[in-house]
């Protein structure tokens, strides 16, 4: 073959639907760059979830949940597995996510949250019914993916097991062999590439490429991206890699602009690309890659191109890019840390672009999208503030936000130059509020100096995302508390973000060198063949972790969890904060909290009360999802699931006052009905009905009737105590 060949390049489920991902733009402009024609890009995330809602797959949809559940493959989900699973899933409805999407891309509308979070609501409302045809309970929060262990723990065997991967993919069963593939074939195709960034796609990207190498004998099939890198770097055995991958012809592993350019060279000349050292080969080449990876030059990549995504399709009001003007971390000594192909330190090497170079492409990009994030590991100081200076100085228009580390560098002038160019939000990881943890992790900043800086920024209007974990080796219960009180104590300092739970991985400085971190016992997960976390032996940390992990789901609750508003550095975040400031919160506060105007407001209930099953399903859902922090339910609890599936033990007093919302009601109506409240206790108890958003204002749609009996689903982590608001009179009932 002496023509250009023509390639298609993949983004498979399951990821973020709120815009589209940088790497495919990537690869792709830089190709362009060098010659080629531009590849054709297929999102089959965005599409896969518009189909399932098109006339053909709500009838697929409504006839695979008609049927018995298939067996489990894996045997992993028994009965009540399934009962848990049902008790989160109501009706399926169309219009419903089709409303909801036209309200996360109407420019109005998205920024009322009332509308917002309903609109959430039926998105998750509908995946989760989605999920009902793979595994129960696969689709949490709507785009995150809950694996089964064996998939999870990186087993190879499930991942190779083809009736593991049917199941877990069978939602997009329908848009894959009816759109894509069919797609595929009519484009006429000699490369077709899977980008594989979130480990959350791995198993759809197996799946997918299974029905493209049967319909595509003959084509050069490659995956990278990521994910395709952390299998590399994680698998116990290497030679296992194309037991994984046995589909593919190649995978890229690191970074993969001049790799997907030999690949075409190579294509193109009809030989095979085995020069490159980031390319690994299928064994059945005999070509086998030794050779370290190579890291690419950072300078002289030309500005991304984005315009060829589906842009009309994500569920966003506006465009939102990703921007990399660097690779690696300046800092680099983070003891936790374990990101890409790291060899002697703890990320890749640093690379940064110059300003001159990052203010001409922002310049370039601000033309086609108001928002830009530069997605980097960080970004080092004196670069960021010569690159505000030089927006202002040209004048160009644009939002944007960035991963910074808290240095004493950022003064309020520099701070507030930083705003005046368009930054509208940080990420920073202070990792911990106690000093010996900060200094075991070697991040080179105090919690005092935190504080200066996070001030700062707030005096500017720039929000604020806060990350940070307990359970790092050594911690005991009370230096991890000072973590919860350093964000609780500045909570009027930062808008989102929260505390997760230390994980150990391979590459880290801690698992290294675990004598310097009080670790034994090492050891991988059982059934693990990629050991992305590894197990070990710590007692100091064990013995808080329980106690931690309760105080900071308490303190930290959020509305919504990763894609969506309240979780760190996505779209929707970036938007509100562009919209309300660092007054974000209290956007979102005023729609969760009792009005003035509400007395006269209509209200709808926003879920049903189901039917209490039998008590091992009750203690596997408490478990499962956490309902009460790991308490059991008390047996007088009655389940209230909210639209978006979550459930909510509630006191029997509750269900006559939301009884009275199953019609549209407004609050002075129903307090006239519940006489014997006063109006403080109704006020109380309207505050808890909207702050759960177990009632929701109207009009949400007003161009849909309201039914008789609107279907919703209750709220995780609620613990419902009698004293919150429920008339003592009505205890009885």
């Amino acid at each position: 073959m002496t023509a250009r060949p023509k390639a298609v390049l993949i983004y498979p489920p399951l990821t973020d639907p709120t815009s589209g991902y940088h790497s495919l733009s990537y690869i792709d402009s830089y190709a362009r760059s060098r010659g080629y024609p531009a590849a054709d890009m297929i999102d089959a995330n965005i599409e896969a979830f518009h189909h399932s809602f098109s006339p053909a797959g709500v009838a697929w949809l409504q006839e695979a949940l008609a049927a018995a559940p298939a067996p489990d493959p894996l045997g992993h989900y028994d009965d009540v597995s399934w009962q848990v699973e049902a008790l989160r899933t109501g009706e399926p409805d169309p219009a419903g996510v089709r409303d909801a999407v036209e309200v996360l891309r109407d420019p109005e509308r998205f920024y009322r949250y009332d509308h917002y979070a309903r609109a959430v609501e039926q998105v998750i409302a509908w995946m989760n019914c989605l999920a009902g045809t793979g595994f129960p309970g696969q689709f949490t929060n709507g785009f995150s993916l809950r694996m089964p262990q064996a998939v999870a723990v990186g087993s190879v065997a499930a991942l190779r097991d083809e009736a593991v991967l049917d199941r877990l993919a069978r939602p997009f069963q329908p848009y894959a062999e009816d759109v894509l593939v069919p797609q595929l074939v009519a484009g006429g195709y000699d490369v077709v590439g899977l980008n594989i960034t979130y480990q959350a796609q791995l198993p759809f990207a197996l799946w997918l490429a299974r029905l493209i190498r049967r319909a595509l004998p003959g084509v050069f099939l490659v995956a990278g991206g990521t994910e395709a890198s952390d299998v590399w770097k994680y698998l116990l055995d290497k030679t296992q890699m194309f037991a994984v991958f046995d589909t593919f012809d190649a995978v890229v592993v690191g970074e993969g602009e001049t790799a997907w350019v030999e690949i075409l060279d190579s294509v193109s000349a009809g030989t095979l690309p085995s020069s490159h050292p980031n390319i690994r080969l299928h064994p059945r080449y005999r070509a086998m890659n030794l050779l370290p990876v190579r890291y690419e030059p950072i300078r002289g990549l030309p500005t991304p191109d984005y315009s060829r995504l589906p842009w009309d399709k994500y569920l966003s009001p506006e465009r939102f890019v990703y921007y990399s003007p660097t690779r690696g971390c300046y800092w680099n000594r983070c003891t936790f840390c374990d990101y890409g192909l790291n060899t002697d330190g703890p990320t890749s090497p640093w690379r940064q672009d110059t300003v001159e170079s990052i203010v001409t492409d922002v310049a370039e990009l601000s033309k086609f999208a108001k928002f830009i994030y530069f997605s980097v590991d960080v970004l080092a100081p004196a670069t960021i503030l010569r690159f505000a200076e030089r927006v202002l100085e040209t004048g160009i228009d644009v939002r944007w936000g960035a991963e910074i580390r808290l240095e004493k560098y950022w003064s309020d002038e520099r701070c507030e130059t930083l705003r005046r160019a368009g930054c509208v939000a940080v990420s920073v990881g202070f990792e911990s509020g106690n000093q010996r943890i900060l200094d075991l992790i070697d991040k080179g900043t105090r919690p005092d100096r935190v504080r200066q800086t996070i001030t700062s920024m707030t005096k500017a209007d720039i929000g604020v995302q806060m990350m940070g974990f307990t359970g790092f080796p050594t911690e005991t219960a009370a230096e991890g508390r000072e973590s919860i009180d350093f964000l609780l104590d500045n909570r009027d300092l930062w808008t989102f973000g929260g505390l997760g739970q230390f994980m150990l991985t391979s590459g880290s400085i801690v698992a290294r060198q675990p004598d310097r971190f009080g670790i034994s016992n090492i050891r991988t997960l059982p059934g693990s063949d990629i050991q992305r976390v590894l197990l070990y032996d710590e007692p100091i940390s064990e013995a808080a972790r329980a106690e931690l992990s309760v105080a900071a789901a308490r303190g930290f609750e959020m509305p919504h969890a990763r894609p969506w508003l309240s979780s760190v550095d996505t779209p929707h975040s970036f938007f509100y904060h562009d919209r309300f400031g660092v007054a974000v919160r209290d956007a979102l506060d005023r729609d969760l909290t009792v009005r003035d105007d509400d007395e006269d407001r209509a209200f709808v209930v926003n879920g049903v009360f189901t039917d209490r099953p039998d008590e091992a399903v009750v203690d596997r859902l408490a478990t499962t999802y956490q309902l009460m922090y790991g308490a059991p339910i008390p047996p007088d609890r009655l389940l209230f699931r909210r639209t978006d599936g979550q459930i909510t033990p509630l006191p029997r007093s509750y269900k006559p006052i939301l009884d009275l919302f199953r019609q549209p009601t407004t609050l002075r109506a129903a307090h006239a009905r519940l006489w014997m409240l006063d109006a403080a206790a109704a006020r109380k108890v309207w505050q808890t009905l909207i702050s759960r958003r177990l009632i929701r204002r109207l009009p949400e749609f007003p161009d849909r009737p309201v039914p008789d009996e609107t279907i919703a689903q209750g709220g995780e982590n609620d613990d419902f105590d009698d004293d919150q608001g429920a008339p003592a009179q009505d205890r009885r009932a």
